[in-house]
C-alpha cells in the first residue's frame, strides 16, 4: 500500500510539472499514469490473492494431515482392540483347555475311603508356629526326603482359627512326585456358614448338612497322611486350622509352605496367590477355592519349585523303564 501511494505521489508530481510546461499532453500523461497505477494495484491484489491461496492450501494440507492422523489413530486403536479380542479369545480357549486337563487329572486320582470314627477329639488352643519351622529347599536337600508328600488344603467358615470351623478338607498323596491318591470330604461345622465365607468358597449349609463332623474323620485322615511331610500354600493357615479343629498330628510335622517357597524362588512376581503363581508356572487351576483342586495345585506347584530350586527334571528322574 505504501509503495502504491508513493508511486502515485511521484507520478502525480511528474504530471503536474510536465503539464505545466506541456498542457496538451496532460490528458495523455494522466491516462498513462492511471493505467500504470491500475496495473500495479492489480498485480498487488493478484499477489495478495496468490499468497492467500497459498496460505489456504497450507491450512487445508495441515487439516488433511491432521484428519489423516486422526483416522490412522482410530484405525490403530481399532486394530489393537481387535487384536486384543482375538488374543483374549485364544487365551480363554487355551485356559479352558488347560483347566479341563487339570480337572481331568484331579478327577482321575483314586479317592481314599474315609471311615468315620466316633472317638472324640477336643479342639485345641491356637498353635504357635514361627516361619523357620517351615522347611526350605536347597540344592543340598536330598530328593528322597521330599519325593513323597501330602499336599493339603482346607476351606473354613472364617479366617481366624478361634470360633471358626473347617468345612472342607482335601489332600493329595504323592509318591515319587506322582499323585496317587486323594482325600476329600465336606465337614459339618458347629454353626451356620457365614454368607461371606460361602461367597468365597461356594460351600453352603445345604452342602454340609449330611457331612461328618471334623472329629469323625480325624482317624482316617491320619491314616491317609501317614508319616509323610505336608505341603500347603500359605501353610500356617491350613496347619493352624487343622490343629485347632483337633488334628493333633500336625504339631511337629514336617511342612513345606509353597507360598514362602514361591517368594524365595520366583522373585518379583505380581502376585503369589495360589492361582496366580500356578499360572505363572503353567499350572492352570479350575474350581479355585475347592480344596481338592487347590490341594492338587499346591502339590504340582511344589514339584515345580523342587525342579527349579534343584534344577532337575523330575519326570525323567523317576521315569519307569
Amino acid at each position: 500500500m505504501k509503495n502504491t501511494v508513493l508511486l502515485t505521489i511521484v507520478i502525480g508530481t511528474v504530471l503536474i510539472i510536465f503539464a505545466f510546461f506541456h498542457p496538451i499532453y496532460s490528458l495523455f500523461l494522466f491516462l498513462t499514469a492511471l493505467t500504470i497505477i491500475i496495473i500495479h494495484v492489480a498485480k498487488k491484489k493478484a499477489k495478495e490473492r496468490e499468497e492467500q491461496l497459498f496460505k489456504e492450501k497450507i491450512r487445508q494440507d495441515q487439516e488433511r494431515k491432521k484428519q489423516l492422523a486422526e483416522e490412522e489413530k482410530i484405525r490403530h486403536e481399532q486394530n489393537l482392540r481387535r487384536q486384543y479380542r482375538e488374543n483374549e479369545k485364544r487365551r480363554q480357549e487355551f485356559l479352558a483347555k488347560k483347566q479341563a486337563e487339570f480337572k481331568n487329572a484331579v478327577d482321575s486320582i483314586p479317592l481314599f475311603e474315609i471311615n468315620l470314627s466316633e472317638e472324640k477329639h477336643n479342639r485345641n488352643q491356637e498353635l504357635y508356629i514361627i516361619d523357620k519351622e517351615y522347611k526350605s529347599i536347597t540344592k543340598a536337600t536330598p530328593i528322597n526326603k521330599i519325593k513323597d508328600f501330602v499336599s493339603v488344603d482346607v476351606e473354613t467358615t472364617g479366617l481366624k482359627t478361634g470360633g471358626n470351623d473347617i468345612i472342607q478338607l482335601s489332600a493329595v498323596k504323592y509318591k515319587d512326585f506322582k499323585a496317587v491318591e486323594a482325600f476329600n470330604t465336606f465337614i459339618k461345622p458347629r454353626k451356620a456358614i457365614p454368607k461371606e465365607a460361602s461367597d468365597i468358597n461356594g460351600i453352603t449349609d445345604d452342602m454340609v448338612e449330611n457331612a461328618p463332623k471334623f472329629y469323625q474323620i480325624i482317624e482316617s485322615f491320619n491314616a491317609f497322611i501317614e508319616e509323610l511331610p505336608l505341603v500347603a500354600h500359605n501353610a500356617p493357615f491350613d496347619i493352624k486350622h487343622l490343629y485347632v479343629n483337633g488334628l493333633d498330628s500336625v504339631e511337629g510335622k514336617t511342612v513345606y509352605d509353597t507360598l514362602a517357597l514361591s517368594r524365595r524362588t520366583y522373585k518379583d512376581e505380581y502376585s503369589y496367590k495360589l492361582a496366580d503363581i500356578c499360572e505363572s508356572n503353567n499350572i492352570y487351576i479350575c474350581n479355585a477355592h475347592n480344596s481338592l483342586y487347590d490341594s492338587y495345585a499346591a502339590g504340582e506347584l511344589f514339584k515345580t519349585i523342587v525342579e527349579d530350586r534343584k534344577e532337575i527334571d523330575l519326570d525323567n528322574l523317576f521315569a519307569t523303564e
